[in-house]
């Protein structure tokens, strides 16, 4: 069995054989400014998946995700390729939502040469057929560098319906 070069970073990181550059929501935290520069952009195209998830812009998506390789985690589910979460998950959900806001916090940007991984917390907020839906969730982003841009190859998320105790 071969594993994915994917698979080898948690074992490296470990090992302590990559430097690791960080960006939190609050600040920057990395071992340099080429990582920093990176975890900038890593960043801004999780960001920019959530802005195109709220227009239900599917043309951002499509350069958003990693096609084929694509794999998504949502509770139980899992899509595999973008065409499979596309037409079957994330196309017909957004067509019942609407007024989404869908956002991302606590951003904490990890990058390791051409792989970075994001922790994050979301929130969700939309009229799902005449029903308020106020949702809020944790998420982990895998995202692999494609030329000069970012693009994400897996994401898991599990959300809950807002409680009074959750922060606003």
């Amino acid at each position: 069995m071969t594993l994915k070069p994917l698979c080898w970073i948690p074992v490296l990181l470990v090992a302590g054989l990559f430097p690791v550059g960080s960006l939190r929501a609050q600040g920057a935290r990395t071992t340099s400014a080429t990582s920093n520069s990176e975890a900038i952009r890593v960043s801004t195209t999780l960001q920019a998946l959530f802005t195109a998830s709220e227009r239900s812009d599917m043309l951002a998506l499509d350069s958003l995700y990693a096609g084929d390789s694509l794999t998504i985690f949502e509770g139980t589910g899992v899509n595999r390729g973008w065409t499979d979460y596309r037409e079957h998950h994330l196309g017909p959900e957004l067509k019942e939502m609407k007024n989404l806001q869908y956002r991302p916090s606590d951003l904490d940007v990890h990058v390791v040469g051409n792989s970075a991984w994001v922790l994050f917390r979301y929130t969700l907020k939309a009229d799902v057929n005449g029903r308020a839906a106020d949702v809020v969730g944790l998420g982990t982003a895998i995202l692999e560098r494609r030329g000069a841009s970012w693009v994400v190859r897996h994401m898991h998320t599990s959300g809950r319906a807002r409680r009074p105790i959750d922060p606003a």
